[in-house]
């Protein structure tokens, strides 16, 4: 979400629960906002909606390999080794419950699936698709889906095992190693879209989110799930 409305940045900070997610409130107007869709739910601002972007799980390699001038802030806290981050562990550790204090806050929940599942939220506008992780485990890790008219490839990066999810122009896909080749002959590498020669494609990506079903469903209550009666 970002911190700006009608030119002027304010200070926003964590002020509230709703629907067991986080309500950013602004310091300056008092207005809540929902952080996934920037849209004002309570206050003055109602009836604005600030302008959203990804925030995208990645390594250090890998936002050097897309930002070469980025600094990178080091955390003095322990690091998980990469056996730890591995599926099977990452979603043992997942498979929790939702705090009562954040579970006080839901009205009702869409019960399609588990509270606590995780997966790759995609959504434009209203309209939201869901891919859970073990759905996507299932189908060898990528697939190939359509999702508004466009062509949207979701896979399960390597380096990171989180979903991530690039728009694209194939039909198919197959796994070299830890490279992800697409039938238009682009490649994923890293999460970084590659062309053809190499050079790093022009990539567009779906507005996406690595969450919990429980916050995606209540922030998109008719979103569809992918593999579901397809």
């Amino acid at each position: 979400m970002t911190p700006s409305i009608d030119g002027v940045t304010h200070t926003f900070a964590e002020h509230g629960l709703y629907d067991g997610l986080f309500l950013m409130r602004d310091e300056e107007t008092g207005t809540f906002w929902d952080h996934l869709t920037g849209e004002a739910v309570y206050g003055p601002g109602v009836g604005t909606t600030l302008e959203v972007a990804n925030l995208l799980h990645s390594r250090v390699d890998q936002t050097l390999e897309n930002h070469p001038d980025a600094l990178i802030a080091l955390s003095d806290r322990g690091i998980r080794t990469d056996e730890d981050m591995e599926p099977r562990s990452l979603l043992a550790r997942m498979r929790g419950g939702l705090n009562r204090m954040f579970n006080a806050t839901i009205r009702e929940e869409d019960a399609r699936l588990a509270t606590m599942d995780i997966g790759l939220g995609i959504w434009l506008g209203d309209e939201g698709r869901y891919y859970a992780y073990e759905q996507v485990v299932a189908d060898g890790k990528a697939v190939l889906d359509t999702f508004q008219g466009q062509r949207t490839l979701v896979f399960l990066d390597p380096a990171t095992f989180v979903l991530s999810a690039f728009h694209v122009d194939a039909e198919s896909l197959r796994w070299d190693d830890d490279i992800l080749r697409l039938s238009n002959g682009q490649y994923v590498e890293r999460s970084i879209l590659y062309d053809v020669d190499g050079t790093r494609a022009e990539s567009a990506r779906p507005l996406q989110i690595f969450t919990r079903w429980y916050g995606f469903a209540l922030t998109f209550p008719d979103a569809e799930i992918y593999g579901e009666g397809r």
